[in-house]
Formats: structure tokens, C-alpha cells, sequence
């Protein structure tokens, strides 16, 4: 375990028991590194005693925890979260997700009958109050990378060259984000013409949590309304060279979905949609028109949808209950 995460988690647990009275005790275990990815807390309160087994994050997103309620990296509920710090809002959403957790702050949930602890509000020290930087791998040239490597199989053995050609990366950035990729244990270089990205499953959840903050806004070209909320369902999106993403996306493929927001990724704002459907620009509308950022050719493509992954993505950032729960089927169905 790195050293930084061994540090926020006895910060957060030492603060949890001078805030609260209970006893708590980190222990570091051996066992498999899925099972008990950083060690366990012993809780002690009123003669009962049970633990809890750990994952330290060093900084906490909305789509993280949507993610751990979705698709848990700890399945069961003896577990908790310790991050360095959770919001008011994030509070509030890991309690009603039933997900438990400490940070550095004194904030913290735990619903262990008859231990009940829910605090929240506490402000992290002016030391912590700035997070910790992001590696290459998840800031918006690195996302762009990743995408790419996730979804086309084989890209991960072309030419640094041609991977910045496909992502519109500069070359330098590609040779860094793969270094950071190997040295975080993504990516395990055979030899020269052989590179192999390992724990995909992994590097699909950092892609979702990091894709709301770090690269999407970037992408966002304008947003419109529309006075018939259903005029998507006329569109050939093809006819003017986009695809859609969200909820449209999702409602296509699953069959299990209302669309009340549209996504659509272009290279440019069409005149000819916009005039065709009445569209009106506002900064408050439902329909988004983004950018593309990658360049492989996608299976659902023909049919005028973007890749399930970035589906997926805009789903679960959402944070809306009936958006997670198509999610759930799309991930099952094509990234599983």
C-alpha cells in the first residue's frame, strides 16, 4: 500500500475516535489484495466489536460513489470508505447509498446496530484543502488515451505516433501517460512491439469517475431546447455526421428508458438540425451537443451511437435513479 494511504488512514481513523469516544483500530492484513485492499478497522462500542474492511481513496467524486453503489470493489457491507474529504452533498448521498465512511475532516457514517454515527459539515484542514494532483493517465489528454486503448483492442501496441495521430494527443503526452500507466500497473510491456493493459475493470471505473470533471466540460459545444420533447425520435443523427450518447443512447440499445435529456457528439454545431427541430440555444437546456474525441471505428457506429463506455459514463453522471438503473443493464450487456 502506498505510503499516502497509509497516512489518510490513520488521520481519518485517529480523528474518528478523539470526535467520537469510540475505539477504533487499523489493522494491515496479508490476505488477497481484492478481498482486503487496505487492511481492516476493529471497532470497538458498548461490548460489541466487528470489522470493517478498508478502501482508501485519496479524493472522493460524485461518480465514485454512484460507481461503489453500482459496482462495489468490496461487495457486502463490511466495508468502508476513507477518503481525505466528503462533502456536505456526498454525505448526504453515501449515507442514502449505504456506503460507510471516515475522512480527515471528523466526517463520517457508520450503521452498525447499536452503533449509528453520521457526521457531516466538518471542514478539512487548510493543509487538505487542496486535493491531491491527478496523474497524466486521468486529466483530459490522458482520458483521451485511455478511451481509445479501452475500447479498440490492439491500439495499445501501435506506435506512440500513430496513438497520438488516433487521439489527437501530442507525442510527448502519449510516451508519459504510458509510463504512467506502467508505473501504476496498468500496463505490462512484453518487449518493444508488445504492451498488455491489465485490471480493465479497474481502469473502467477511474475512466467514469474522472470523464465528468476532468474531460468532459472541455467537450461541450453548446446546449439547446426543443418545444417537442420527442423530436429525436425522427433523427437520423448520421445524416449529420454525429452519434448519440446518454440517455437517447441508452433508450436505443435497452429498450428500458425515457429519454427527458439528449446527448449528441459532433464535430460542429448542425445548421440544418437546429432549423429542422426549432431548436433553441439556452444555457440551461436538455439537449447537449459535444464534441468527439476519439477517432476508432465502433461497432455501434453504423447505428449512430457513440461506444457503450462513454454511455455508460454520462449515465452514472447523471446521479439520476432511473439513469443508474439502465446503467446497470448496459454495463452488463456490453462492458461486463
Amino acid at each position: 500500500m502506498k505510503p499516502e494511504l497509509q497516512k489518510l488512514i490513520n488521520a481519518a481513523t485517529e480523528l474518528f475516535a478523539q470526535t467520537t469516544g469510540i475505539g477504533v483500530v487499523y489493522k494491515r492484513t496479508e490476505r488477497k489484495e481484492n478481498q482486503y485492499p487496505n487492511g481492516c478497522i476493529r471497532i470497538n462500542h458498548e461490548g460489541t466489536r466487528f470489522e470493517l474492511i478498508v478502501q482508501a481513496k485519496r479524493t472522493l467524486t460524485r461518480a465514485t460513489v454512484l460507481l461503489e453503489r453500482t459496482q462495489p470493489t468490496i461487495p457486502g457491507k463490511n466495508r468502508i470508505l476513507i477518503t481525505t474529504y466528503v462533502t456536505p452533498p456526498l454525505a448526504d448521498l453515501m449515507k442514502k447509498a449505504g456506503i460507510f465512511f471516515m475522512d480527515t475532516a471528523g466526517n463520517a457514517y457508520i450503521d452498525k446496530p447499536p452503533l449509528f454515527v453520521f457526521v457531516k459539515g466538518n471542514r478539512p484542514p487548510d493543509k487538505m484543502k487542496r486535493p491531491p494532483t491527478t496523474g497524466r493517465v486521468f486529466k483530459p489528454a490522458g482520458l483521451k488515451v485511455l478511451f481509445t486503448l479501452l475500447n479498440a483492442p490492439g491500439t495499445a501496441n501501435l506506435p506512440y505516433r500513430q496513438i497520438a495521430e488516433m487521439t489527437d494527443v501530442a507525442l510527448g503526452t502519449v510516451e508519459w501517460i504510458f509510463r504512467d500507466l506502467k508505473e501504476m500497473g496498468f500496463l505490462i510491456e512484453m518487449d518493444k512491439r508488445e504492451r498488455r493493459l491489465t485490471k480493465l475493470d479497474t481502469l473502467q471505473k477511474r475512466w467514469v469517475e474522472a470523464y465528468p470533471d476532468q474531460l468532459r466540460p472541455k467537450l461541450v459545444i453548446d446546449r439547446f431546447n426543443a418545444d417537442n420533447p420527442e423530436w429525436w425520435k425522427t433523427t437520423n443523427p448520421l445524416d449529420y455526421d454525429m452519434h448519440w450518447g446518454g440517455e437517447v443512447a441508452a433508450a436505443k440499445l435497452t429498450q428500458q428508458l425515457r429519454p427527458e435529456k439528449v446527448i449528441i457528439y459532433g464535430k460542429e454545431l448542425p445548421g440544418k438540425l437546429i432549423i429542422k427541430n426549432k431548436l433553441r440555444k439556452t444555457d440551461e437546456g436538455k439537449i447537449e451537443i459535444l464534441k468527439p474525441f476519439w477517432k476508432f471505428e465502433d461497432p455501434l457506429a453504423d447505428k449512430g451511437i457513440v461506444p457503450p463506455l462513454l454511455i455508460y459514463a454520462d449515465l452514472m453522471a447523471t446521479g439520476d435513479e432511473r439513469n443508474i438503473e439502465t446503467a446497470g443493464i448496459l454495463y452488463d450487456t456490453y462492458l461486463a
